[in-house]
């Protein structure tokens, strides 16, 4: 029997995937094709609100109505980093003769896989070009594979569809319309359930009917405004649609009338600062109406609900649509095409956007002193608040004498900063030799892992502490950084998951020195 494999994350899955697969069927006479979704891959991050068995879902209806193609949850099952020649050996003890398609991206690069030699020699490589035009770079690359592994490569040829899932997801939280990108059945599926920030179209068309052109514009600038910091920053894709949707939402009552507002708070203790200030009460009515009409989760009312005072202890994506909403490029007045030109005349990193908002802050208090106008309480204490943050973050300790919980903190304050989550420091002295503490955290991307490292790495040198040794592991889901006193395992969070090495050294007994064992 032919056995067909076509594996990928499929997030979601699209037309390419179905005109590949079909193309692939016919080309390489398979009597079965096995759809194969990963559940940690390799040579992509793993998205932070990933769930398997929604991409499963998608894909049984992308392909429902061929006999001859089922979708498989082996990798998913199997847990861990889904490694292709782990897949092909299980396969291939069934006797089976498999064929493994790959798109032309991955095709190029087969050669810098796990195992190559072990992928070569169980299956067949098809190979079906994303774009259609690449024909000559694949031959020659066919030839490399042959020459060096003996590998059977065949290209597989067809209409190309030129479409990604990533172009597909970010369509799908701008409120674009991928009705001709992804099948039917998968749409629907998508809206249901609110994948990828899909609801941000039925949100602009709410903001578009219900207020003014010219709020709705200024809405929309916001929303791609916020995205644009967002993407610049390389945030998950999980704050990227919240952080549109926030843009969308952010005036969506300024145009009702107090009243109506106050009725739209009506059993929620409103701060008597808000009265004092009636220009900045929409944000929180904005917030409740939000969550009591769209069912937006928490991190999108908050970034909403402090868009105009700010608030002590802002994170950074509510800290982008503070800006966005200063910043957008419909903002005429001077003030703001001064901010604008601050925000991104530079590299966009945190402390740069932490820079530009304490600037906007203090200018928003000194206007508001001009004109006599009342000021909101919130809006002076998060001055006082990132002014003090900053003036801190500006002494650079020396920890070259610190003992191993000092630096630990250390670290730990860095990655919180830096937006990791389920930061655990985990005292181990009494357990192994090797070191007196782990400090443990999740990251929501293979990205955000390096970009995690590398910030601990620096912001530690700067007080005179450098790793013996770091290393990158599992394809990237996971790193380590060894300070001897202290190590640091950043993980994505289903590789910690799989790995389990916090749970292992809470639960690990140690041996007295009688030899008796101790919890």
């Amino acid at each position: 029997m032919r056995t067909g494999i076509y594996g990928g994350t499929f997030s979601p899955p699209h037309n390419g995937h179905v005109s590949a697969a079909k193309a692939f069927l016919e080309q390489a006479e398979l009597d079965r094709l096995l759809i194969m979704p990963s559940l940690i891959s390799p040579h992509k991050p793993t998205a932070e609100d990933d769930v398997p068995q929604r991409r499963v879902d998608m894909l049984k209806l992308a392909f429902e109505g061929d006999p001859r193609i089922t979708v498989c949850d082996y990798e998913i099952k199997q847990g861990g980093v889904s490694y292709t020649y782990l897949t092909l050996e299980h396969f291939h003890s069934e006797g089976d003769t498999l064929c493994f398609l790959t798109g032309s991206d991955m095709f190029l690069t087969l050669d810098e896989w796990k195992n190559p030699g072990r992928i070569f020699e169980l299956a067949e490589i098809w190979c079906m070009s994303r774009t259609g035009d690449d024909e000559a770079e694949l031959l020659r690359k066919r030839e490399s594979f042959e020459r060096e592994f003996g590998a059977r490569c065949f290209l597989c040829r067809g209409d190309a569809v030129v479409v990604s899932s990533s172009e597909v997801r970010a369509a799908l939280r701008r409120g674009d319309d991928v009705s001709c990108l992804v099948p039917g059945a998968v749409l629907v599926y998508i809206e249901e359930n609110d994948l990828y920030g899909a609801k941000n179209a039925e949100l602009k068309e709410y903001i578009k009917e219900n207020l003014s052109l010219k709020r709705y514009e200024h809405s929309m600038g916001v929303a791609r405004t916020a995205e644009r910091i967002g993407l610049e920053l390389s945030l998950p894709e999980s704050s990227l649609w919240r952080l549109v949707r926030a843009g969308i939402l952010h005036d969506c009552t300024k145009e009702m009338s107090t009243e109506r507002q106050l009725s739209v708070l009506e059993g929620r203790e409103t701060d008597p600062d808000y009265l004092l200030c009636p220009q900045t009460l929409h944000q929180l009515s904005g917030a409740v109406f939000a969550e009591k009409e769209f069912g937006c989760d928490a991190r999108v009312c908050r970034m909403i609900e402090c868009h105009c005072t700010g608030a002590p202890g802002m994170d950074l994506c509510e800290k982008i649509v503070f800006l966005a909403d200063f910043t957008e490029p419909g903002r005429e007045y001077e003030a703001c095409k001064r901010l604008r030109n601050e925000l991104f005349s530079q590299k966009l990193t945190p402390e740069h956007v932490d820079r530009v908002f304490l600037d906007c802050c203090e200018r928003q208090l000194e206007h508001m002193k001009e004109k006599g106008s009342a000021i909101h309480r919130l809006t002076r204490l998060t001055y006082e608040k990132e002014s003090a943050k900053m003036a801190e973050n500006e002494k650079i300790t020396d920890l070259t004498d610190a003992s191993s919980m000092q630096i630990a903190e250390k670290i730990k304050q860095v990655l919180d900063e830096k937006l990791a989550k389920n930061i655990e420091i985990i005292p181990v002295a009494d357990k192994t030799v090797v070191t007196d503490c782990f400090v443990i955290c999740n990251a929501t991307s293979t990205t955000h892992v390096k970009a995690l490292a590398d910030e601990v790495e620096t912001a530690l040198s700067l007080c005179g502490v450098d790793p013996y040794h770091k290393d990158g592991i599992a394809g990237g889901e996971w790193y380590v950084l060894d300070y001897g006193v202290v190590i640091v395992h950043i993980f994505v969070k289903s590789a910690r998951e799989f790995y389990k090495l916090d749970r292992l050294w809470k639960d690990k007994t140690t041996v007295s020195d009688n030899g008796e064992e101790e919890k």
